[in-house]
């Protein structure tokens, strides 16, 4: 339809004025607007496995049908047609902002919003603005007269619009600024990819609609001369999302998948999760919070914290911030033991808007904690005084027997000493864990203060170092003990001259010191490597004492990597992330070559 300020007007009542216009130049913008509209549509359809497509697809199809009519419009002869072409054009615009609406909804993913009670109800006025179109010759609701103004060299539609019409624009505007709204929400929450795809599709619709609710009030005709610029909205609208699709981002990493996600990863976590507003009031919580409340999740939903779970909300800081704390918590008549960690919400500029508790069951860790700290002070002390009496004994009674017996007595004095040596080194890997705090340590200074210390155990070893400058690595003191054992192990298996090599390099790519550790023995069993390659001991993976266990500890717990190598000897390669460097490498498996 085209709505002309100047110019020769023809109204029903026979009145005309004068116009000014430039038929040729407006057809060819209409017309380039539909051609690129389907072009723009198809390319959507490609795309019509990702969230959104289809209900684009249909949005960028009608809206070029629709200038394609308006095109067509200028180009027709008589008033019947341009009449008809006028009605197609009412009717293909009640398609647009529903299909906007469903292309929102599923982008940001709210499809399972749109069921069909409610697709039905949004149905509704478009299939009655359609039905008083068709019969508008019988009724002023659509179209309160209608006439014909010149335009260029032509005659077009020129009609004064009713009530129908109004009611029809104030839908359409409903529903394109309820996908706004969404977008908004999006624009608001969103990282700067899913930024840029949001605003292209709201500007994709927001322009075109802008504009012609300004051409319909008569707020655009000193501007347009009273030609109808919503085709060339359109035309921008293809251009933007052309750029999107082409650049495979809009609908390939559309936020959809993220959004349901985070919801799949929320609803199926074992961690307990309640997400509270600035007063303290519960308004969501996962499936596995349910343990927490009496009653269901449902229930407890707008309540405050302090009525549903008075001893957590106590525990929780005044203000939303970040914190992390223990806490047992009572449910059926059982007490339970949490780690609670709190995360603050906020808003835009910062504001803090609420908090995101989450409580991890730790009852079970906590007990095993407590019964292998009773263990280790059993096998520690009382285990190790029991075994000092056993000496103790057994010396006595070498001395009074001789022979055969005294050997065996030099067998029970050599594995109790042996147990003892078992009973310090878990000592040591205890203290390792509960106590060891990291810090920068300078590792061939470090390495050569070892060597000193082991050296004068084997009198018929060697040990040769090559640490070509100093290297600083992140580590405790816990260390020296890991350093210890390798070269003490590998002197003591290393035979009647046992050699060791240690070399110490950079990687500077992975940012790590490499340290390894080469002797000429007859090399590491393979079942002592399994079981500390597999992480656990097995029946038929198990090591015969502890000392590749606690270097293997010390190592991870750096952050670092250790890796055995059995061929003509035992190289044993420990990686150790610099003092400057990374600790990615936490919880890395150890490796075996043979």
């Amino acid at each position: 339809m085209i709505r002309l300020g100047t110019g020769l007007l023809s109204t029903a009542d026979g009145q005309s004025r004068l116009l000014v216009g430039s038929e040729p130049v407006s057809l060819l913008l209409v017309l380039t607007a539909a051609v690129v509209g389907m072009g723009v549509a198809f390319l959507v359809w490609l795309h019509r496995d990702r969230p959104g497509a289809p209900p684009l697809a249909v949005f960028v199809t009608t809206a070029s049908l629709w200038s394609m009519a308006e095109g067509l419009e200028l180009a027709a002869a008589g008033f019947g047609e341009m009449r008809a072409l006028a009605q197609a054009e009412l009717i293909l615009s009640t398609v647009i902002p529903l299909a906007w609406l469903v292309t929102v909804l599923e982008y940001t993913g709210r499809g399972e919003w749109l069921t069909r009670r409610r697709l039905a109800g949004l149905l509704v006025e478009p299939l009655l603005v359609t039905v008083l179109v068709v019969t508008a010759r019988r009724h002023a609701l659509v179209w309160q007269s209608t006439g014909t103004t010149v335009f260029g060299n032509t005659s077009v539609f020129a009609p004064t619009y009713g009530i129908a019409f109004w009611a029809h624009l104030a839908y359409s505007l409903a529903l394109v600024v309820v996908g706004g709204v969404l977008l908004g929400r999006l624009l608001v929450r969103s990282n700067r990819l899913h930024r840029w795809q949001s605003t292209a599709l709201l500007g994709a619709i927001a322009v075109p609609m802008i504009v012609h609710a300004l051409f319909v009030l008569d707020a655009l005709d000193v501007v347009t001369s009273g030609f109808d610029p919503s085709s060339l909205g359109y035309v921008a609208a293809g251009i933007v999302l052309a750029v999107g699709i082409l650049q495979r981002e809009l609908f390939d990493i559309g936020p959809v998948t993220r959004e349901i996600g985070r919801e799949v990863v929320l609803a199926e976590m074992n961690d307990r999760v309640l997400i509270l507003d600035g007063e303290g009031r519960i308004v969501d919580a996962n499936r596995a919070a349910e343990t927490l409340f009496e009653g269901s999740r449902d229930d407890v939903l707008g309540n405050t914290l302090a009525t549903v779970l008075p001893d957590l909300a106590t525990a929780l800081p005044d203000t939303p911030t970040e914190g992390r704390l223990e806490l047992p918590l009572e449910s059926e008549g059982e007490v339970r033991y949490y780690d609670v960690r709190i995360a603050g919400l906020s808003r835009a500029y910062g504001v803090l808007s609420g908090q995101v508790v989450s409580l991890r069951d730790v009852t079970e860790r906590r007990q095993r904690e407590q019964q292998l700290d009773v263990l280790n002070r059993l096998l520690r002390h009382n285990l190790r005084n029991d075994l000092n009496v056993v000496r103790g004994n057994a010396e006595l009674l070498g001395a009074a027997v001789s022979g055969e017996e005294h050997d065996r007595i030099d067998r029970i004095t050599s594995t109790t000493d042996d147990l003892v040596a078992t009973s310090d080194k878990i000592g040591q890997i205890a203290d390792a864990v509960e106590r060891d705090e990291r810090s920068p340590i300078e590792l061939c200074s470090e390495l050569d203060a070892v060597v000193r210390d082991v050296e004068p155990r084997f009198p018929d070893g060697t040990v040769t170092v090559d640490c070509p400058e100093p290297l600083t690595v992140t580590a405790g003191s816990s260390l020296w003990t890991a350093l210890e054992e390798l070269l003490d192990n590998a002197l003591r298996h290393g035979g009647d001259a046992p050699t060791v090599t240690v070399r110490v390099a950079e990687n500077v790519a992975d940012r790590q010191v490499r340290l390894d550790v080469i002797d000429d023995g007859p090399g590491i069993d393979e079942a002592e490597i399994a079981a500390v390659t597999s992480g656990e001991e097995t029946a038929l993976h198990h090591a015969s004492g502890v000392g590749l266990w606690l270097v293997t500890w010390v190592v991870r717990g750096y952050g670092g990597t250790i890796d055995f190598a059995v061929e003509d000897g035992t190289t044993v390669t420990v990686r150790l992330p610099r003092a400057d460097g990374s600790l990615s490498l936490d919880d890395a498996t150890p490796s075996v070559t043979e």
